[in-house]
């Protein structure tokens, strides 16, 4: 490559600009003007740093020799100058003279030596050459300040940092002379470099990524400071992503703000381009400082504005939340009770809400819209007493609600997007709402309970002044005592105790237990009165027309319900006699007890038993202790028992059929499917291994009371426990008695 003479000319600097213009234009002619003072091949040379700035030969030079000339211009010192033709053939003299910092200006001609009067032009021109350059220094530093200036008022006056930094990297681009530039910021979150503002580049260069640790604007970063490499392509850390763009050199500055850096912003030339102006680090520099300033300016700017929105927002929730808990407050003050509740919390936080009992039963609910579609919130598909189906997508929020440490209900809320931290709070003020609304009915139901235990005390006591005080009385709660009620009578024993369950047990564990009975009466017999007695559970059920087998199922219901309570061993149940009027009641209960008293003392805990089984056999059953009851039993029918084990006979049976028909032969024979005549032989035979008439009333008496307690034994006597066979049948000294002469009725 050769250096031409100018026209035509090659300007090794940056691209053309008005002031560069009107330099070369100055240099041309300070090259016209040595060429014709001397004669001789001329030069005029703008050195910096050691390198060519603006070089202006007539005729062309070679590469070479131009590089040997910018190396001894940079060393020499002011005044006349003379490079040997060893050096830079054939041999230059001329002057030269510094205009800046590592920056000269030379005017040289080809030979070794050279007339005064040459010699006096010659150095005139080169002082003009001079004079020129440091006035279009000093026209480029100002408007290098001016630019600067105007950077920094458009820093402090904007707050549209997009085009702030796209400024600021075209000003530097055209200021420094390159041909593009681009700014870069430092993404530490997901460690790389990404482009925010270009000038000569394609648009689709914003917002190009490069992993961090590539390219100069990394190293930039790391040091801190600025870097520049003459050519970038040759670069050790160069990205080669960037290769297509073929840059020459580069210059790079740090965005550093209180001595954390941020990004960087670069300067570029093509390839086969020198470097930069003196002084271009410094400036490139500055306008990093600016860009800095610019970021952190915007930065803080939208930070205030968020912060002003949060604030807004946090007030406009706080306002709303104090609204919602006025009208919680209110709901709870006015007694509108859960509904209530859940009408406001669903307007106000945007949502359906269903409230439920501890045992997930609907109590009340409302929507946003003021539907019903809250009915299948939290309701499981076919679930009983749940109108709808439950709402697809997300399980709802689920709140329990507490009394004390007592889970009383829940408090349920859809889904659709989590509870931020207002709503939360608005939740745990409802949630103390709906737990007032317990409390309250609480309080109220106890209240009920107490005056409902106290007016059944006084009804199965039989202490009340009369009939129609009593049934006003229980009028006043809800019950009639002119409808017809069957009376029952339960023992609930717990698992590892010896006494009933309200005998000195958990009150909550026992309200529980008469919640689990009245559970099961609303759904089978909803008229019905349950309340705790004397240690037991007493049942008045709504009669109606019920027979006397649904009445039967209804207490092994009730037993199977209490049993299966966590911690209950057995529930033991007495059925009374049918109640028409207040005063059946107290003897009816009676009877009851004993039954159930008879039962546990026979040990046959967990049975059901109807009073109208035992009949008066029930009065001397209760006389009497098991093991004396049983051994009576025992020796009663032992032979039978014998006889029917060893022949695989029914004289057992047949006994007992004898006895309950009445002694009728015929309808013996009916019920048990044989002949008559084989009751008459079954009957001698019965009579002859017992060693018994039959006829005799006290036989009879005593048989049927053997029966009685076998039946309520349960479980028929095995050999082993028959005691040695007696002649006669006696029964215990309570259960003895005369009676008159009675023989087999006939048909």
């Amino acid at each position: 490559m050769s250096v031409h003479a100018s026209p035509p000319s090659i300007t090794t600097s940056g691209p053309a600009d008005a002031a560069l213009s009107e330099l070369a234009a100055l240099l041309d002619d300070a090259l016209a003007k040595a060429r014709r003072a001397t004669g001789r091949p001329a030069m005029v040379a703008m050195v910096e740093d050691g390198r060519p700035r603006q070089i202006r030969a007539d005729p062309p030079i070679p590469d070479t020799i131009v590089s040997a000339v910018c190396q001894q211009m940079a060393a020499a010192d002011d005044g006349a100058v003379c490079i040997e033709g060893s050096t830079a053939p054939p041999g230059w003299t001329g002057r030269r003279y510094g205009i800046g910092a590592d920056r000269s200006v030379s005017v040289l001609v080809a030979g070794s030596a050279l007339d005064e009067p040459a010699a006096v032009r010659l150095e005139a021109i080169a002082l003009e050459a001079a004079r020129v350059a440091l006035l279009e220094e000093e026209r480029r530093r100002s408007d290098q300040l001016n630019q600067l200036l105007a950077t920094a008022r458009q820093v402090a006056e904007s707050l549209e940092l997009e085009t702030v930094l796209s400024s600021i990297v075209r000003d530097a681009t055209t200021l420094l002379g390159a041909d593009s530039g681009d700014m870069l910021l430092w993404d530490r979150e997901h460690d790389l470099l990404r482009v925010v503002a270009v000038s000569n580049f394609p648009p689709e260069m914003l917002g190009f990524e490069l992993a961090f640790g590539e390219g100069l604007s990394s190293q930039a970063i790391l040091a801190q400071r600025t870097i520049g490499v003459d050519d970038y392509g040759t670069y050790e850390h160069r990205a080669p992503a960037l290769d297509r763009y073929a840059f020459g050199a580069v210059l790079c500055a740090p965005l550093v703000f209180r001595g954390v850096a941020i990004g960087a912003i670069n300067v570029h030339t093509r390839a086969g381009r020198i470097g930069f102006p003196a002084g271009g680090p410094q400036l490139l520099a500055a306008f990093a400082g600016q860009a800095a300033i610019a970021i952190d300016h915007a930065r803080r700017y939208e930070n205030e504005v968020r912060l002003g929105r949060d604030l807004a927002e946090t007030n406009r929730e706080l306002t709303r939340s104090l609204t919602v808990q006025q009208l919680l407050a209110e709901q709870v003050l006015l007694d509108a009770g859960p509904a209530g509740i859940a009408t406001v919390l669903a307007e106000h936080l945007g949502r359906r809400i269903v409230i439920q009992d501890h045992l997930h039963r609907s109590m009340a609910g409302a929507s946003p819209d003021g539907s019903d579609d809250w009915h299948g919130l939290g309701a499981l598909p076919g679930a009983p007493g749940a109108p709808g189906e439950p709402s697809p997508g997300r399980d709802p929020f689920t709140i329990a609600v507490r009394v004390g440490t007592e889970v009383v209900g829940h408090l349920l809320l859809s889904s659709d997007e989590d509870l931020g931290p207002i709503d939360r709070a608005l939740v745990d003020v409802a949630t103390t709402g709906v737990a007032l609304e317990f409390a309250k009915e609480r309080a109220a139901a106890e209240v009920e309970e107490r005056l409902r235990g106290e007016a059944v005390t006084d009804l199965l006591g039989g202490t009340y002044p009369s009939e129609a005080a009593i049934a006003l009385r229980t009028a006043r709660l809800g019950y009639d005592l002119a409808e017809p009620r069957d009376l029952m009578v339960i023992d609930v024993q717990l698992e590892g105790a010896d006494r009933p369950a309200s005998a000195g047990a958990d009150p909550d564990r026992i309200r529980r237990l008469l919640q689990v009975a009245r559970e099961r009466l609303t759904a089978r017999a909803p008229r019905s009165l349950a309340v705790l007695h004397g240690g037991l559970i007493v049942i008045l059920a709504g009669a109606g027309r019920t027979p006397a087998r649904d009445l039967r199922t209804l207490a092994d219901e009730l037993r199977a319900s209490l049993e299966a309570v966590p911690g209950v061993a057995a529930a033991t149940v007495a059925i009374s006699d049918r109640c028409s009027r207040p005063d059946d009641y107290a003897p009816a209960f009676r009877l009851a007890r004993d039954a159930v008293e008879l039962l546990l003392k026979l040990g046959r805990r967990g049975a059901v038993v109807s009073t109208a089984e035992l009949g008066p056999y029930g009065i001397l059953l209760r006389a009497s202790d098991r093991d004396e009851l049983e051994a009576f039993a025992i020796r009663s029918v032992r032979p039978l028992v014998d006889h029917d084990r060893a022949h695989g006979g029914e004289l057992l049976s047949t006994l007992r059929a004898y006895i309950e028909e009445d002694r009728v032969q015929r309808r013996v024979a009916s019920r048990c499917f044989i002949h008559v005549n084989t009751v008459v032989y079954r009957v001698r035979r019965i009579e002859e291994l017992l060693g018994i008439d039959l006829g005799d009333p006290s036989v009879i008496f005593d048989l049927t009371l053997a029966l009685r307690i076998l039946d309520l034994l349960g479980d028929p006597p095995s050999a082993g426990e028959l005691a040695p066979h007696p002649t006669t049948v006696s029964a215990p000294p309570q259960a003895r008695h005369t009676s008159g002469p009675a023989g087999p009725r006939s048909p």
